[in-house]
């Protein structure tokens, strides 16, 4: 090997020594960092059969009547007053706050 040849691997080598340490000291860095804390899903706000009825008209007054038929329907009721399950009425507002907003 020509004396060039050996100075760049030389150079190679240090170059690639000098990474390998900057790796091991970000891993070791990493290693005793905190994980980040899962983000905890928010659970849906519970709304009252009041509560909804009002959304519900807000919408049906503004001139989105079918939509909000639509959605009872959706949910399989004709009259809101059928829906008793809490989770099934916050469901209901979710879709509703859709409606006119797009």
């Amino acid at each position: 090997m020509e004396n060039k040849e050996m100075a760049i691997l030389i150079e190679g080598i240090k170059k690639l020594s000098k990474d390998a340490a900057q790796l091991a000291e970000l891993l070791e860095k990493a290693q005793t960092l905190e994980p980040e804390p899962a983000t905890e899903e928010v659970p849906d706000k519970e709304y009252s059969l009041e509560e909804v009825r009002s959304i519900l008209a807000d919408k049906s007054r503004t001139g989105f009547r079918a939509e909000v038929k639509a959605l009872l329907t959706a949910h399989g009721v004709k009259q809101l007053s059928e829906i008793t399950d809490p989770k099934e009425l916050a469901a209901l507002v979710k879709e509703a706050e859709v409606i006119g907003n797009g």
